[in-house]
């Protein structure tokens, strides 16, 4: 048990948790299985860090998609945030939190009725609606404002936090992508 201490302790300090990707903003990893995923991610960036929101973050991603999404997947998000040292999973309130989407495409087709994707991702040719056809995903270091939190999530917007979104064949129940990441966020309430 000391030594699981130690190895949390030495890693946060030091380095990326094992099996991790640490680029100092946050910790990441593709935790889909090579053999079987869809959807590789080589790069992934959020800055700065912690977070600050409302403000302004730098994202950076560079994945593959190789087969096309439409209907054929559902996807699993999990949020837990750390509490007194242990994370502890976000409930599913307004497709916010740890939440199984059946339809992501249905999901993602909010975008739809609010003005299209966000300008960052439709000035980098990134659509933000199903279907996904297979292409290559990069977005270079692209700023994104957040200028405001809802109160009703203001009380989750600072600490630290675990991310996980795996998408899922139906018919073969494989997963076919899968993103992992630790990252921090602050709440400026003068913001």
């Amino acid at each position: 048990m000391l030594a699981l201490i130690l190895l949390a302790v030495v890693s946060s300090v030091f380095g990326a948790r094992p099996g991790f990707h640490g680029t100092g903003n946050l910790e990441w990893r593709d935790c889909s299985n090579s053999g079987d995923s869809w959807l590789k991610v080589n790069k992934f960036d959020i800055s700065p860090a912690p977070i600050t929101i409302p403000g302004s973050m730098r994202v950076t991603l560079d994945s593959n998609l190789s087969h096309q999404l439409k209907d054929a997947v559902t996807m699993d998000v999990v949020i837990e945030k750390e509490l007194l040292g242990v994370f502890t999973k976000v409930v599913c309130v307004k497709d916010v939190g740890t939440c199984h989407y059946d339809d992501p495409c249905h999901f993602l087709n909010t975008f739809k009725g609010v003005g299209g994707c966000p300008k960052q991702l439709a000035d980098n040719g990134l659509p933000c609606t199903c279907p996904f056809n297979p292409s290559q995903i990069r977005l270079p270091p692209t700023q994104f404002d957040v200028t405001k939190v809802s109160s009703e999530w203001s009380f989750l917007a600072t600490g630290t936090y675990h991310i996980k979104i795996s998408m899922t064949e139906k018919s073969s129940k494989k997963v076919r992508g899968c993103i992992e990441s630790f990252l921090k966020i602050s709440y400026n309430k003068l913001g």
